[in-house]
């Protein structure tokens, strides 16, 4: 079963603020209502709850990582598919992406509450990962966040929209609804400014669902990033103007 027609996947790529592409009805729609109720059947219960709290940066989050209904697995492992990401590598212009590997860090499926909010960011940048084979850590880069919005009848009161920054003007310059099988590529990189720091504002019953894929190169330099920062966890921006 194919999820995804990759045609879809030949299209331009901008480059501002930075490298990024939007692309609406990604999944096939014979497969969309599925994979959207197999996301409404995942408990709160069951998920990550370290972002409930309100810490400034970030509120009412929850994060799944496992335990997905079959169908909804099998999708994840197409999106970390070989011939997948040949498709992305394409598009993005970034080699050696590696593939087939579910257990790379920080994917799954992201939910926002009422009010919840998620500040203005980039992302970590590199990361050690266990070789259970080679019994060593692996370095990897993180270079491509795929967000995959699943929201039906989303509308733009609600909040929660997804915007770019432009670094060196320190403002917001896009801003793009999270409406259903909409996606959203972008090279994930120290300028990659982005998050929704509106908090959501939906009637009882809604909630803001996206399903997000990181993909990762293999890093061989010493103690930098392939930009060559030291590795980092997420930078926060508090001063970037809203649009």
């Amino acid at each position: 079963m194919k999820f995804i027609d990759l045609k879809k996947l030949e299209v331009s790529y901008e480059n501002y603020p930075f490298p990024h592409t939007v692309i609406d009805n990604l999944l096939n729609e014979d497969i969309l209502q599925d994979i959207l109720s197999d996301i409404h059947s995942l408990n709160n219960k069951d998920a990550n709850q370290s972002f409930l709290k309100d810490n400034g940066c970030e509120y009412n989050k929850l994060g799944f990582n496992k335990n997905y209904p079959p169908l909804l697995n099998k999708l994840f492992v197409e999106l970390n598919s070989e011939q997948f990401i040949k498709a992305i590598e394409k598009l993005t212009n970034i080699p050696n992406l590696i593939c087939n590997d579910l257990s790379l860090k920080g994917a799954g499926i992201h939910r926002i509450l009422n009010n919840g909010y998620l500040q203005f960011h980039t992302d970590f940048n590199t990361y050690y990962k266990n070789n259970v084979k080679r019994d060593k850590k692996i370095h990897l880069d993180r270079r491509i966040n795929l967000l995959l919005y699943m929201n039906p009848e989303w509308k733009d009161e609600y909040n929660g929209h997804l915007m770019l920054c432009d670094k060196d003007k320190k403002q917001c310059v896009k801003k793009i609804l999270p409406i259903l099988n909409r996606c959203v590529i972008f090279n994930t990189t120290n300028r990659s400014i982005h998050g929704h720091p509106k908090p959501l504002n939906v009637p009882p019953g809604i909630e803001r669902n996206s399903i997000a894929i990181y993909y990762y190169t293999k890093n061989d330099r010493d103690g930098v990033d392939f930009e060559g920062d030291k590795p980092h966890s997420t930078i926060w921006y508090k001063n970037i103007k809203d649009l």
